[in-house]
C-alpha cells in the first residue's frame, strides 16, 4: 500500500505543477495584454499631440518660443485623467533641457506606479529635434492584475481539487487492478491457484487458466507423452 500512495502522490504533484505552470503562463499573458491596452489608451492622445507639435514646426515656429505648446499640453492633461505629466524636452534627452511641461498636483502622482512613454518630435526635413515624454498612471492596471491574480489562484485551487477528487480514486483503482494482474502472473509462475473471481474478462486471467489447465492435463495423463 505505501508504494501506491507514493505513486499517487507523485502523479498528483506532477499534474498540480502542470496546472500551476499553465496558470502562471496565462496570468503573464493577460498582464502583457492589459499593459499593452493601457499604453494604447495613452498613445492616441499622445500621437495626436505629437502631430500638432510637428505641425507647428512646419509653420516655422520654434519649440522654445511657441507659447501655444503650453496650452496644448495643459489641454491634453485635463482631458485625460490617466496622465500625470507631459514634457517636451530637448533631443537627445541626456541633455535634460525641458522646453515645455504640464503636470498634475504632486499629491496624486507622488510614489504612484507609472508608465513612461516617449515619442520623437521630427521637423519638416525629417530630423529629430525634441522628445515628447508622457507619464501615466499605472495604478488601475495593477489593481486589475491583483484581482486577476486572486482569480487565477482560485481557479488553480479549484482545478487541483477536481483533479484530486477524480484522479486519485482512478489511480488507486488502476494500481489495485495492476496488483491483481501481477498476482495472477505470479501465481502462474509458481503453480498456485488463480482466483476465479479476479480478472474473468482479462487476457492475463485467460492465459493463467489455460496454463493451469495444460499443466493439470499433463500431470493427469503422463502416458500421453510421445515416446
Amino acid at each position: 500500500m505505501p508504494y501506491k500512495i507514493k505513486i499517487i502522490a507523485v502523479s498528483l504533484t506532477v499534474v498540480f505543477c502542470l496546472l500551476g505552470l499553465l496558470s502562471i503562463l496565462q496570468f503573464f499573458r493577460f498582464q502583457h495584454l492589459l499593459f499593452e491596452v493601457t499604453r494604447s489608451r495613452i498613445e492616441v492622445p499622445a500621437e495626436a499631440l505629437k502631430r500638432d507639435i510637428e505641425r507647428t514646426l512646419a509653420t516655422g515656429l520654434s519649440l522654445q518660443t511657441n507659447v501655444q505648446l503650453q496650452m496644448m499640453l495643459n489641454q491634453v492633461l485635463e482631458t485625460n485623467p490617466i496622465l500625470f505629466s507631459l514634457q517636451v524636452t530637448e533631443w537627445p534627452a541626456t541633455q535634460g533641457k525641458v522646453f515645455w511641461s504640464a503636470e498634475r498636483q504632486p499629491d496624486k502622482s507622488l510614489n504612484a506606479p507609472v508608465f513612461v512613454q516617449r515619442w520623437p518630435i521630427v521637423d519638416p526635413i525629417g530630423a529629430t529635434v525634441a522628445q515628447l515624454a508622457v507619464v501615466s498612471d499605472k495604478t488601475g492596471a495593477l489593481n486589475v492584475m491583483a484581482k486577476a491574480r486572486h482569480e487565477v489562484l482560485t481557479l488553480w485551487a479549484g482545478l487541483c481539487l477536481i483533479v484530486l477528487t477524480l484522479l486519485a480514486p482512478m489511480l488507486l483503482w488502476l494500481l489495485k487492478s495492476l496488483d491483481t494482474i501481477v498476482g495472477s502472473a505470479r501465481a502462474v509462475l509458481l503453480g498456485q491457484p488463480v482466483d476465479d473471481k479476479a480478472l474473468q474478462h482479462s487476457d492475463v486471467y485467460q492465459f493463467a487458466r489455460r496454463a493451469q489447465e495444460a499443466k493439470a492435463s499433463a500431470q493427469a495423463d503422463p502416458l500421453g507423452k510421445p515416446t
